[in-house]
């Protein structure tokens, strides 16, 4: 009787709905075209979304979304941090004040730095979370998402602080 009661159950329970954790980078773009005085208006915006989509959920929804967001922000990171270098190279290219690599140099010491701060800061966080075991995923994601966000506005600035 037993198994059948089981069998009635598998056989009538809904199906599995498939989770999307996608992000929508061009939403996050067209946030920052509207946001451009405070850009950390749109960071989390897209994982807040997703989150909402999948109904809420546990932790590793929440944490799913968060790490697709900072996947994006990464790659914007790495996008701007190689138009930094760039420039850099430039200018120091066309001034024969600077010393070799002085300027390329100096924005790869700043971007270590940022890393061991980041590192740093998200460790704080994670420590913070560990108590409640199941938060620090989305602890250790939010901080990165956010860190990163931070880095890629800075380099921005950075960024538009070279000569054209």
């Amino acid at each position: 009787m037993r198994n059948l009661l089981v069998i009635a159950i598998i056989a009538f329970a809904p199906p599995a709905t498939a989770r999307d954790f996608t992000i929508d980078g061009h939403l996050i773009d067209r946030c920052l075209a509207i946001n451009d005085e405070t850009p950390m208006r749109c960071v989390g915006r897209q994982a807040d979304a997703c989150v909402d989509r999948n109904d809420g959920g546990p932790n590793m929804v929440v944490s799913a979304c968060l790490e697709n967001e900072l996947a994006f922000w990464d790659a914007f990171l790495n996008r701007t941090y190689a138009r930094v270098l760039d420039r850099a190279h430039a200018e120091q290219s066309m001034d024969i004040g600077y010393a070799p690599d002085q300027l390329t140099n100096a924005v790869r010491a700043m971007q270590r730095s940022w890393l061991s701060y980041r590192d740093a800061t998200c460790d704080h966080e994670l420590a913070r979370a560990m108590p409640f075991g199941s938060a620090a995923g989305p602890a250790i994601n939010r901080c990165l998402m956010r860190e990163t966000a931070r880095q890629v506005f800075q380099l921005i600035d950075i960024e538009r602080s070279y000569r054209q």
